[in-house]
This record gives C-alpha cells, structure tokens and sequence, in this order.
C-alpha cells in the first residue's frame, strides 16, 4: 500500500434537496438560517458544535453594538439596528435572563445602551427561534467536501453520526467564520490572522466565568488596582445586574507575580450578571496561531483550558475578594477573530467606517468599533454609523455563494468593527434573506433586485434609514 496516500473508494451518497444549505450555525449563520426559512426557503443548516449561536451563546453575553454613536456635532445615539438580531434581544428580555437595554453613562464605545443576557438563554432562545421558523439543524455535523462546476456549486457533502451524504441546494452561505466553502472553491482568500496583534493582542482567546467573588472587598482592599467600570441593576430585572470591573494586575507586580508571569492582559476584565459572579472574563489570550490548521488549533485549545485554570489559581491566591472564587464555566470552544479573509464584490475599508459612508445597496446599518476607544479616529463622524452593502456579501468568482460573518474584511482596523456579534447578525438576515429571494427565481445572486431584497428586509423589521 501506498503510504504517502490513500485512495478512498467511490461510492453512491444518499442526498439532501433543499433551497438553502448553510455551513455553521454561529453568530450569523444561525440567523442566516431563520431569515431563509422566513422568505419561505427550505433550510439545512449544518453545525460541527452541539448548541447553535456561536460566540453569542458560547461567549460573549452582551453587546451595546444596537445604537448608533453619540457624537460631539450629531444627534444623540438611537437604535439602528433591527430585525432579527433585535427580536432576539426582546425574546432573552421575556425569559426574565436578560437586563434588557440599560443606559451605562459616559461608555467609551461612545455607545450607552447595553445588553446582557445569561448564556443559557442565549442557547435556549436561539434553539427556539430556529425550530419555529422550520430550519432542518444538523448539530455535530461537519462540511466535509463541496461539489462545483466552474462558479456554480452542484452539492455540499456532509458527515455525521449517519454517516456521509450530499446536500443539494440553490443557493449556498458560508457562515464557518472561516471560508471554507469558498477555500474548497479555490476562491481568492488572505490570511489576517498574522497581524492581529497590531489591533488586540491576538486572533484567538478562550473566555471563562467565576462565581463567589466578593466584588466589595475586592474594590476596597486592592489599593485601586481593582476598579468599577460600571455598575447598575436593570430596572425591570431587579435579581440582575450589569457589572463591569478591570483588574489593572500589572500597576502592583509584586502582589499580584502570579497574574503577571502568565503573560496575560496589562488588566484583566470582568463583566457580572448574577451576585457575586463575573459571568465573563476576557483576558485568556490565546497563542497566536492559524486557526484553520488543526494541530496549532488543538495545541491551543488545549494551552488555554490549562491556562484559565491558573489565572483561576492567581485571581484565588493574590487578589482580595476572590479567595472563595471558583471556575464556574468555560468556553465550549475556542475563539477566534479572524482566520481566512475571502474576496467579495465590495471589501469594507475602515475609511468607509469613519466616514459613516451609505450605500445604494444596503442590508443594514452599524456603528461599533471595539479598537475606536484607543483611537479615537476610527469612531464614526456624524451621524454616527455606516451602511453595510449586499455587495459585501458576494464573493469573487461564486455565482450562488454568499459569504457572511468575520471572514469579508480585509482592512484589519475594519475588521475590528464588522467582526462583531452584532455586525455578523446583521449579515446574517441579509445574507439568508436573499439566499431564498435567489432560490425562490432561480437566479444567481447577483441578478437579485435590490429593490426587492430592500423590501424583503424592511418586511423582516430591518432599520435602513
């Protein structure tokens, strides 16, 4: 037998039909998915993890990304952002789980209105809206391989505990934050993982809770290292709260040597939504590594459950106020920000960010930048946000492939705006929403009339104005 290669033998695959298949059910994809079902689009939406939602129900617990920025000429911030990223904060506002959009004065996003929610019921919620809308969800399922004749894809292959089969469809959405529906295409593609560091520390980072921290102590013996950023009780949840604190550890080295050997954050912060909890802490910065290789992956999924165990340890030892604090949840998977970056109609610049630029073909509307608070030019001029083009969701060289999520931003500083939970949400609707429009003519993607799509989005709640 050969060694160096091994030869599968063929064979029949049992098939799939539907309008829309859809690889990954994150942040966007899952939303994708319900847009698509909504426009009366048959769906399969396949995801290789057991809970849908991506980083929103696997990581992060909220956002202040729905409103447009205060500006010092403009109008005061006012929601921009509808649609089925919005329904879905008011369905988690109705399980009693979420503080609702609280009002947080002087937020440095420039952006006052936020939002948290527990991550059960981020899952819960999501898991709901898609069995209602009717998509056909493939959990623990892989994108194995895709069929295509010249810019057309034919199938998606798919495995999973039944095994391997085809999935044939009209049209097709990459939502695997990593493009790869599109890499297997041989479409134009560029790895920005190696400059993230330039903007945030890293493309990779595992998140963690802890719970029994005592926050009063903590504030008031840790000689100002341990500070509030905000703190205050939803006034419709009062068992709730939204808590923010930063632990600047590296302004005292010799009480906290623990902390500062792990080569972690200047500060490490915490966000809290039940008593005594820090529900989200942000300061795992994985090793910088190419997320799409599966070695450098495992390698640092692995790194980092050892490593949020001993800043668990140091938080315990050195930091007054966490002595009785415990590990109380962690990722379910790595994070990743940015991996391969795919080549559409319109790559967003973060010229057009700052200059609040408007399309002809706008899917929604957008307006936070998680890098603007320490450069103050990347904020938005007035009013305050900026459009996001349909075009930004057509890949160069795929005539029935839409891309959507973190992976159709070359910019870097970009990036750091359209990465986001809400952006991708954003993309999402529109991305699903004219994948059933195509499907339903039978058109490629980019024979839709915008004027169509507009008016399929404004039915779906979406803010365009």
């Amino acid at each position: 037998m050969n060694t160096e290669c091994f030869i599968e033998p063929s064979r029949q695959l049992p098939v799939i039909a539907t309008d829309v298949f859809i690889a990954g059910a994150g942040t966007s994809g899952f939303i994708a998915a319900i847009a698509a079902a909504r426009n009366g689009a048959n769906v399969v939406l396949v995801e290789k993890l057991p809970v849908p939602g991506g980083t929103l129900t696997n990581g992060g617990i909220g956002f202040n990304a729905y409103y447009s920025q205060e500006t010092k000429e403009g109008p005061h911030s006012r929601r921009i952002v509808g649609g089925l990223p919005y329904e879905l904060t008011q369905r988690l506002e109705k399980t009693g789980f979420s503080t609702g959009f609280t009002f947080l004065e002087d937020d440095h996003y420039h952006i006052p209105y936020r939002f948290m929610a527990d991550h059960e019921a981020f899952k819960a919620v999501a898991s709901e809206m898609l069995m209602e809308s009717g998509v056909r969800v493939l959990l623990q399922t892989f994108l194995a391989n895709v069929v295509y004749e010249g810019k057309t894809i034919k199938a998606a292959i798919i495995e999973n505990k039944d095994g391997r089969c085809a999935v044939v469809a009209k049209q097709y959405i990459d939502a695997t934050g990593d493009g790869d529906i599109a890499r297997i295409m041989g479409l134009q593609q560029l790895d920005l993982w190696q400059d993230y560091d330039k903007v945030c520390g890293g493309p990779t980072g595992l998140v963690f809770g802890m719970a029994g921290i005592d926050y009063e102590k903590a504030v008031r013996e840790n000689a100002g290292a341990f500070r509030v950023l905000s703190k205050k009780s939803a006034s419709d949840a009062d068992h709730l709260s939204m808590e923010r604190y930063t632990l600047a550890h590296a302004m005292n080295p010799s009480r906290y040597p623990g902390l500062n050997s792990l080569d972690i954050n200047y500060f490490t912060s915490f966000q809290g939504l039940h008593k005594g909890e820090a529900t989200y802490i942000n300061n795992s910065k994985a090793p910088k590594i190419d997320a799409v290789k599966t070695e450098d992956y495992s390698l640092a999924e692995l790194t980092m459950r050892s490593r949020i165990m001993k800043i668990a340890i140091a938080l315990r030892k050195e930091v007054p106020g966490f002595e009785q604090a415990y590990l109380n949840w962690a990722s379910v998977q790595l994070g990743v920000r940015a991996s391969r970056i795919t080549l559409c109609d319109h790559m967003m610049s973060q010229q057009e960010i700052s200059d609040a630029t408007r399309f002809d073909d706008e899917i929604g509307l957008y307006a936070f930048h998680d890098f603007a608070p320490k450069h103050e030019e990347l904020f938005t001029v007035p009013p305050g946000f900026y459009g996001l083009p349909y075009r930004m969701l057509l890949p160069v060289g795929a005539d029935n492939l839409f891309m959507t999520g973190r992976s159709v931003t070359f910019d870097i500083n970009a990036h750091m705006s359209t990465r986001n939970t809400v952006c991708c949400m954003i993309m999402g609707q529109g991305a699903g929403t004219a994948a059933a429009l195509c499907a339903r003519k039978d058109i490629p993607s980019r024979n839709l009339n915008y004027s169509e799509l507009r008016d399929a989005l404004v039915n779906g709640c979406v803010i365009l104005d």
